[in-house]
């Protein structure tokens, strides 16, 4: 069994943490079909943004702090 390459595993946390803060702000907003207006498009798409940004920003925490560990000790 092969394993994913560590881009395509980030993309996928990352698309993943950005599809679950949308959709859980449109839930959390009781957004539906027929009430959606461009100010809730609008407040979906900045959370979405920011669940992105701060995934983005914890996977690249935990990328240098498992490069300071896996570094060769002198």
């Amino acid at each position: 069994m092969q394993t994913m390459p560590e881009n395509q595993i980030n993309s996928v946390v990352a698309t993943t943490s950005g599809l679950c803060g949308g959709l859980g702000k449109a839930l959390t907003a009781h957004l539906v079909i027929i009430n959606i207006t461009f100010q809730g498009i609008i407040e979906v798409a900045f959370y979405a943004a920011i669940s992105a940004l701060v995934g983005y920003g914890v996977k690249k925490g935990i990328d240098s702090v498992v490069i300071r560990f896996r570094k060769p000790k002198r």
